[in-house]
């Protein structure tokens, strides 16, 4: 017989088999596959490693507090490595710390020693540190700092918000730096937007580039002149709609950018979910929160598409554990995605190399998985019975918390009937 998936979520060795003789799963007196306390254990180690990252995670985000704002450390900067996770993380603070902004303004050297320069940087508003972005090497040529190249599309989004900002006195530095870092098709629109004083120049220049870079802005923009740097831009969701009931094989190809757009509708999103059966385009759902619950509350689970792999790519304001636990459903889906267990579409069958981010979902969802089964069902083996017949029952439909609810208060309805058959 075949172990119930939230078998493999308890602690206890005995209390395992205790369990499964009761359930039938093996004659009593004999002992699990191998298999079974491989994969517990494996479960396990993943709950007591993601604790330790998670512990130091904080430990290295309480350290770069300290040497954000606080000069005395000023020395430990040039040994802390800046990831893209680190600017991102700085970025979301609001204000630039006053050692970021010295070096923002020329004053002093780039704080984080011989790390390389961060392309986060083009994700910042800040006129000056996009100002970085172009040239890092500015004010001094013997700043030794690596450059970023920046393609075309990139040069022009910073070039236009520097123009929105009035700032074209750092356009003309741009165009007066040693190493010519323009490239030449974007050159003329500098010159231009910095002889007129004026966006036009370089927004006009904007516009094709997105176009050919943007699937969504090339197809789909609104009729009339969108702007070409705003992540929102006007789109024709009529036509989008149309072409998603007509199949089209490109606006299915693109699907994460359809529903990653700022203003997708509702009811696209929902569509994209229910017919775009790819991990990228639930990524992005599941990035946005309010989207992610709605969809995990109204859409069950099914087995031809994980739900751990696209989760562990959505972003810090997308859905949580706790979310997950409490919506999706039914639960022996979530129980058995997450520990990996066979059935469930995973991965392209073209996809060669699995990465640490594609097991991220997983690792997260089992450690809260097991959090709760050890807090709900603890070592009650009636409750662990009780749960694990649940799973094993087509009629239930519910969430793991749901389940483990369920399982407890059958389990205390056992336990008080026992009672009452001994005391009568």
């Amino acid at each position: 017989m075949v172990i119930p998936s939230l078998l493999y979520y308890a602690r206890p060795n005995a209390l395992m088999r205790e369990v499964a003789e009761r359930l039938g799963c093996l004659p009593s007196g004999a002992g699990l596959r191998d298999e079974v306390w491989s994969k517990r254990s494996e479960i396990r180690r993943r709950v007591e490693l993601l604790a330790e990252e998670e512990e130091f995670a904080a430990m290295g985000e309480r350290s770069l507090q300290q040497l954000l704002w606080q000069d005395d450390d000023y020395w430990s900067r040039e040994f802390t490595a800046v990831s893209g996770y680190t600017v991102t993380w700085l970025f979301a603070q609001g204000s630039v710390p006053p050692f970021l902004s010295a070096w923002r303004d020329g004053q002093t050297a780039w704080p984080f020693g011989g790390q390389p320069f961060p392309r986060e940087f083009l994700y910042t508003t800040d006129p000056l540190l996009r100002l970085r972005a172009l040239l890092p090497d500015w004010p001094a040529p013997d700043y030794g700092r690596e450059r970023v190249h920046l393609d075309a599309l990139e040069q022009l989004e910073s070039g236009l918000i520097l123009a929105r900002a009035d700032r074209y006195d750092l356009l003309a530095q741009v165009l007066r730096a040693d190493g010519d870092p323009l490239l030449d098709r974007v050159r003329p629109a500098f010159e231009a937007s910095v002889r007129d004083q004026s966006v036009s120049a370089l927004r006009s220049a904007l516009i094709p580039e997105r176009r050919e870079r943007d699937f969504l802005f090339r197809a789909y923009a609104a009729p009339g002149d969108p702007e070409p740097d705003d992540p929102a831009f006007a789109v024709d969701w009529d036509a989008v709609r149309a072409a998603a009931r007509r199949d089209d094989e490109e606006l299915r190809r693109h699907g994460p950018t359809v529903v990653g757009h700022p203003a997708c509708p509702p009811d696209v999103r929902r569509y994209a979910a229910e017919h775009w059966r790819d991990g990228f385009v639930w990524s992005r759902l599941l990035s946005d929160r309010d989207t992610g619950l709605a969809l995990l509350r109204e859409l069950p689970m099914e087995s031809d598409l994980s739900l751990a792999v696209p989760f562990g790519y959505a972003g810090a304001n997308g859905v949580t554990v706790q979310d997950v636990l409490e919506l999706a459903h039914p639960a022996d889906f979530v129980l058995r995605d997450a520990a990996e267990l066979p059935g469930i579409r995973r991965y392209d069958p073209l996809q060669c190399v699995i990465t640490k981010q594609d097991t991220r979902g997983a690792e997260l969802l089992c450690k809260g998985i097991a959090e709760l089964a050890d807090r709900y069902l603890g070592e009650d083996a009636d409750a662990w019975t009780n749960g694990c017949r649940l799973v094993r029952d087509a009629d239930f439909s519910g969430s793991v918390v749901e389940l483990f609810q369920a399982a407890l208060s059958q389990g205390s309805q056992t336990s008080q009937t026992s009672q009452t058959s001994q005391t009568s």
